[in-house]
């Protein structure tokens, strides 16, 4: 169906002159005429009645071209919802997170892009390093929030530093920090979900080497164990903040960090409310950093 021919027609009806319709448009008289001649053997119908006054519609024009015009602005919705897809997306952003980010720095985020796009509807998922970047290469996550990660070849925006703390039992032999080095030869929980990539990078470039017990739990579960006297830990300010517990949180010296970033694939096409997100994070995450505002 060529939806062109029933624009054509609408316009020769409204102005009721094949030649100012042919003007309008950018044809010739001729080849207008022909088109509706046309069109009219294609429907099996005569349309148009033809005279010196003009044209004017005859009564089978009379009864469909009310559809035709139903037709044409459909059409007209139609390529103007997919231009809308094309800049906006489809409404929704899927987002993966590390649960300290979730919980954190995204609720913050979220609240001020919703302020600008209430129709855009923010899908988040947490989950490990290998779930979220592994999700991100395969298109189920737009964007991700976590850590750089040397690992995947992705677009990178920094979001600021995230310093460790050592997590101790209570009775721990130290106060007020804890040097990086307190860590070799100790039994080490290593966290799960994100941070070992992190923590290791950290303990690789400080010459560190404690004796490393794998854990597959999340935060509470680390500091509990450190509570129940199974080891000790390090985990960052991030997941800290507002945590009533009763072990030791030291920070850790020299200071250590993780830095947190958001990535996106390096062919992922950014809609213009992805674009917001991503510059209302760099946004706030600046704010923070420069102690603009207090989040907790």
């Amino acid at each position: 169906m060529n939806i062109s021919k029933y624009k054509a027609l609408l316009t020769a009806v409204d102005m009721g002159s094949f030649s100012a319709a042919a003007q309008k448009l950018g044809y010739t008289q001729s080849g207008l005429t022909h088109m509706m001649n046309a069109l009219e053997d294609e429907l099996g119908i005569s349309i148009l009645q033809r005279g010196y006054y003009g044209i004017k519609l005859t009564p089978g024009g009379e009864r469909i071209i009310p559809k035709i015009r139903q037709l044409v602005m459909c059409e007209d919705a139609l390529l103007n919802e997919i231009e809308m897809v094309k800049s906006y997306g489809d409404n929704v952003i899927r987002i993966g997170a590390f649960s300290s980010m979730a919980g954190t720095l995204l609720p913050h985020i979220v609240e001020r892009f919703n302020a600008e796009f209430p129709d855009v509807t923010v899908n988040i998922q947490t989950g490990t390093v290998t779930e979220l970047y592994g999700g991100l290469e395969e298109n189920r996550f737009d964007v991700c929030f976590g850590t750089r990660n040397n690992k995947y070849d992705f677009k990178w925006v920094s979001l600021g530093e995230d310093p460790f703390y050592a997590i101790l039992p209570k009775d721990y032999p130290v106060d007020n920090e804890f040097p990086i080095k307190g860590f070799n030869g100790t039994k080490f929980l290593m966290p799960g979900l994100g941070f070992d990539d992190d923590i290791s990078a950290v303990f690789n470039e400080n010459g560190v080497k404690p004796f490393v017990t794998p854990t597959y739990v999340d935060d509470p579960a680390i500091i509990s164990m450190v509570e129940h006297g199974l080891g000790i830990s390090m985990l960052s300010q991030l997941i800290l903040y507002n945590r009533q517990t009763s072990v030791k949180m030291l920070p850790v010296v020299p200071r250590v960090s993780r830095s947190l970033a958001l990535c996106v694939t390096e062919d992922k096409v950014l809609t213009l409310p992805l674009k917001r997100l991503i510059a209302i994070a760099k946004d706030f995450s600046k704010e923070l950093a420069e102690g603009k505002i207090d989040f907790v």
